[in-house]
């Protein structure tokens, strides 16, 4: 138990980002990784206010959310890569406050109520044997929890599944890339 605490405290750089920046940034990465039988769509509107985010970590947790997602379609399909504001006044997962929120949708097999409940339980996985270390999610969840968000998922068997990362929005305007 220790361990996977360890595991999740990852340790952080949260800086003002922009996520359309970001994102943009990463189609190329993307495409390349779902291979050509899926169909990748942006919706991610001008005039986002900017995440308070370690960019490193959320890139590796979107790409992380969508690989997951291609391996849920077998046969090809869309992966819908969406982001909004919203407003959390009574969420309980959430402290009052303005919020961006990140969907990585697909059009996969989904999951059962019964799946989608330990979904991000440490070490569980619905892959086969040797196709998956069940820590994905895991991670991803511990990621949005320690920046101050939350992760939620919803799924249907036979419609896909979806993922939002909920990211605190920053304070402050984005910081400016560094020279590689």
């Amino acid at each position: 138990q220790r361990l996977l605490a360890f595991a999740r405290q990852q340790d952080l750089r949260a800086v003002s980002v922009d996520l359309r920046a970001l994102i943009e940034g990463m189609v190329d990465l993307l495409e390349r990784s779902l291979g050509p039988r899926v169909e990748l769509r942006l919706d991610i509107p001008q005039g986002l206010p900017p995440a308070r985010i370690d960019a490193n970590q959320l890139e590796l947790a979107i790409l992380n959310l969508a690989i997951n997602a291609r391996d849920a379609m077998a046969d090809g399909g869309r992966i819908d890569i969406k982001v909004m504001e919203y407003e959390a006044t009574r969420d309980p997962m959430l402290s009052p406050g303005r919020y961006l929120k990140l969907s990585v949708a697909d059009t996969g097999t989904g999951m059962s109520p019964e799946i989608l409940q330990k979904a991000i339980e440490p070490f569980f996985s619905s892959k086969p044997l040797g196709k998956g270390t069940g820590l994905g999610l895991s991670m991803v969840h511990g990621l949005a929890v320690q920046l101050g968000g939350a992760l939620q998922l919803t799924s249907k068997v036979g419609k896909g599944t979806c993922a939002t990362l909920v990211l605190p929005v920053a304070s402050s305007a984005p910081e400016a890339e560094s020279a590689a």
